[in-house]
C-alpha cells in the first residue's frame, strides 16, 4: 500500500497534468476547435447519427446547451441534420465531411504537438505510460465507486 505522502504527490501530479491539458486546449492553435466543438464532432464521428437528446446525454449537458452548440456547428457546415425515419418529429444529427476534416485536422495538429513535446521518448515508453495511466484511471474509478455508494433507503413505515 502506498503512503499518504505518495498519494498526495500523485494527486498533485494529476492536477498538473489536467492544467497542462487545459492549457494545450486553450492554446492559439486550438482557437478554432474549442472543447465542446471537438466533443460534439468526435461523438458524431465515432457513434454515427444521433438525436439531440442523445448528444446532450452523452456530453452531460442540458439539451438547450447541446441545441445551441449543434446550431452553431450546423451554421458552420460541420454538422447536418435530417428527419429521423423512425419518428418524423425528431431529427438525426451527423458530422459533415467538412466537420470530419476539421476534426481530423485538429487531431493531426494535436498529435504533432504531443510528438514534439515528447521528443526523445520512443513508442515503447509512451505505450507503457499509456498502459499504466489507463490502469490508474480504471482503479481510481473502481475506488470511487466503492466509496461513493448511495445512501441506504429507509424502509417505509420504519420508526424514526
Amino acid at each position: 500500500m502506498i503512503t499518504a505522502a505518495t498519494a498526495d504527490e500523485l494527486l498533485e501530479l494529476l492536477r498538473t497534468v489536467m492544467r497542462a491539458s487545459r492549457t494545450a486546449r486553450l492554446g492559439p492553435e486550438a482557437e478554432d476547435m474549442p472543447g465542446w466543438k471537438f466533443a460534439v464532432l468526435g461523438l458524431l464521428a465515432r457513434e454515427g447519427e444521433q438525436r439531440l437528446g442523445q448528444v446532450a446525454a452523452h456530453l452531460e449537458v442540458d439539451p438547450s446547451v447541446a441545441s445551441r452548440q449543434v446550431a452553431t456547428l450546423e451554421q458552420l457546415g460541420l454538422v447536418t441534420r435530417r428527419p429521423d425515419p423512425a419518428d418524423g418529429r425528431a431529427q438525426l444529427l451527423a458530422v459533415s465531411p467538412a466537420g470530419l476534416a476539421a476534426r481530423d485536422g485538429y487531431l493531426a495538429q494535436r498529435a504533432r504537438w504531443v510528438a514534439d513535446a515528447l521528443d526523445g521518448w520512443d513508442d515503447a515508453e509512451v505505450a507503457h505510460l499509456v498502459e499504466r495511466m489507463n490502469q490508474l484511471v480504471a482503479q481510481l474509478h473502481c475506488a470511487l465507486a466503492a466509496h461513493h455508494r448511495p445512501p441506504a433507503r429507509v424502509a417505509a413505515g420504519s420508526a424514526s
